[in-house]
């Protein structure tokens, strides 16, 4: 949620502005801070004499570009939305989405007490976004 804080303070300031226009310089930010760290730890490896396990960092590049999409359409929704409704949505939808997945493919969540407790847990929240949806503002 703390990502999303000065894209607001910046929509909100200008108005007229694309919402959208934070994205490049808040991800540019995000991958120049990750890439100095790595850099960095991979320096004092190198010092050290540790072993770097650079094939790591792929999946860590292409992961943040699925969040740099996640974030841009995020900054959309809210933009369209109203932060109350937009980032509800945004922050509940992927949960939901994830504890399916790991009810019903992964099969993580076994045993009737524990699948009543996710159920009960899943209604609560699907009842609030949907609550908040249908009486929350656009503004």
């Amino acid at each position: 949620g703390v990502q999303s804080v000065p894209a607001t303070l910046h929509n909100e300031a200008h108005p007229g502005s694309r919402s959208t226009a934070v994205v490049f310089p808040q991800c540019l930010g995000i991958w120049a801070a990750s890439s100095a760290i790595y850099l960095i730890s991979a320096m004092c490896a190198k010092v050290g004499g540790w072993k770097v396990p650079h094939s790591s960092i792929s999946p860590a590049y292409i992961s943040g570009c699925i969040w740099a999409t996640g974030f841009l359409l995020m900054i959309a929704g809210i933009k369209d939305l109203g932060y109350s409704v937009g980032y509800t949505l945004d922050a509940a939808g992927p949960i939901m989405v994830s504890s399916l997945l790991s009810l019903f493919v992964f099969r993580e969540i076994t045993g009737t007490v524990q699948i009543a407790l996710y159920c009960a847990g899943f209604s609560l929240q699907l009842a609030g976004v949907v609550l908040i949806a249908s009486f929350g503002s656009a503004q």
